[in-house]
């Protein structure tokens, strides 16, 4: 398997499968994608001159960095052999009708992988969605199916083996304005591997998560070294499909993976060091988690500062079933508060305001919290109770000190507004908020522990 550099970082592509005249093929989409990130694209077409304002030739004139294969699996064979001749030195084959689609496909589907290696050419797919990738110069490829993809910078990378699941996972950053790095959709993998491009990703100063969606893993052994060394660099986390007898029969139709046994899959991640989460919604956020506030290994110790008492109770649970400590805070912190707050209100840990909190002391009782030193993390949680300085409180106090903090909001528009601003993840539940801040504290490695058990 050669060099991901020319699929992830090309200056130039050619595009095999538009074609003259309107149309909605998806070639002449991937054509106009590819067309709005690079200046040197070329189409190969039978009798055009040009597609849609982009020169054509019969043959590939010359070599390209990137090759896309958007063309019925019967006539694949040949544009593969035509583009790896010119001179390409990676290759994209997007069309289905290969190693899904019974004994005839999957012959087709040997013999173009032959014809990649034999020139030590790369090839993604077939049967994927394609690549998005940031570019120099604040460009963004999008060698993709998709219509849209999110076009701000970021460092989360994704490797997926659907592209349905692909196209969820970048409609998720553009819902939450959250940048991407790198993303891949590998379709059935004969060649480039989820191995191979986590091995790529691991060494790319872009990306700092990495997200992976399996279908299935052929290469087991090399999978556990390579994530292994990416780990111990940048957290990987992972959402295995095909892990009950339905899901696998599903995934051997889809992309004609072989699931494998749970178990060994379950082993492998924990080997490995990877966080395996048993959920879309969880592995969304615990991505985003990741993404905004990094991670670091510490001792887990997290304080739920509250003015809704019964959702912050939820969250202390969460935080004891996550491994998380919520230590009660020291005599001294406790004192602080007590001049700030009710007389009724909780200064242990959870620490609750009430809504009775007088608004211009909570600037001061939040600070306390965030200046004790005595924890590593902060969960947020106000449901109903819309008071801005409530919001600005915990912004203000998050930029001061940059603790890493996540929340619960429900029904506050302006504290979610104020929280956003400074950073904060804002997720959907009490449990998910722990989550979130559970493994920016304790690193990937500490959740995929706790995450392992809850899945025996």
């Amino acid at each position: 398997m050669g060099d991901l550099t020319p699929l992830f970082q090309p200056e130039s592509a050619a595009v095999y499968g538009a074609s003259s005249g309107p149309s909605r093929k998806l070639g002449n989409t991937l054509l106009r994608n590819v067309g709005a990130g690079l200046s040197d694209v070329r189409c190969v077409h039978p009798t055009a001159d040009s597609i849609d304002g982009f020169p054509a030739t019969a043959a590939l004139d010359g070599p390209v960095d990137l090759a896309l294969i958007s063309v019925p699996a019967r006539t694949a064979e040949a544009a593969v052999l035509d583009a790896v001749t010119a001179g390409a030195r990676a290759l994209v084959v997007l069309s289905s009708g290969f190693g899904e689609a019974g004994p005839e496909g999957r012959a087709v589907q040997r013999r173009i992988v032959d014809i990649a290696r034999r020139h030590k050419v790369p090839l993604v797919g077939p049967n994927c969605m394609g690549v998005v990738s940031r570019l120099p110069g604040g460009r963004c490829l999008n060698a993709s199916y998709f219509w849209e993809v999110p076009t701000d910078p970021g460092h989360l990378s994704f490797v997926s083996q659907s592209g349905a699941f692909g196209g969820m996972f970048l409609s998720f950053l553009g819902a939450r304005n959250l940048g991407l790095a790198r993303f891949v959709s590998l379709g059935n993998a004969p060649d480039v591997s989820i191995t191979d491009a986590l091995r790529w990703l691991g060494d790319d100063d872009r990306t700092e998560v990495i997200g992976v969606f399996a279908e299935g893993i052929s290469d087991g052994r090399a999978f556990v070294e390579v994530a292994g060394d990416v780990t111990s660099r940048k957290p990987v986390v992972v959402l295995k499909g095909g892990r009950s007898q339905a899901g696998a029969r599903a995934a051997a139709g889809h992309t004609g993976s072989l699931a494998g046994d749970r178990r060994i899959y379950e082993a492998a991640f924990r080997r490995a060091g990877v966080l395996q989460v048993d959920s879309s919604t969880r592995f969304f956020d615990t991505l985003r988690s990741l993404s905004v506030l990094g991670h670091g290994r510490t001792a887990g110790r997290v304080a739920v500062v509250t003015v809704s008492g019964g959702p912050g109770v939820l969250a202390a649970d969460a935080a004891d079933r996550s491994g998380l400590t919520l230590p009660p805070l020291t005599q001294r912190s406790q004192d602080r508060l007590r001049r700030l707050l009710p007389e009724f209100a909780a200064t242990g840990n959870p620490i609750d305001l009430t809504p009775q909190c007088p608004p211009e002391a909570m600037a001061d009782a939040v600070l306390a919290v965030y200046e004790s030193g005595e924890v590593d993390g902060v969960v947020v949680v106000n449901c109903g109770l819309d008071i801005r300085e409530f919001g600005a409180a915990v912004a203000n106090a998050v930029r001061g000190t940059g603790l890493p903090s996540t929340a619960f909001l429900l029904d506050v528009p302006g504290v979610i507004a104020e929280v956003s601003a400074a950073g904060v993840p804002c997720f959907d539940s009490p449990e998910a908020a722990v989550h979130g801040i559970a493994v920016a504290v304790t690193g990937p490695r500490g959740d995929n522990d706790s995450e392992m058990r809850r899945n025996r």
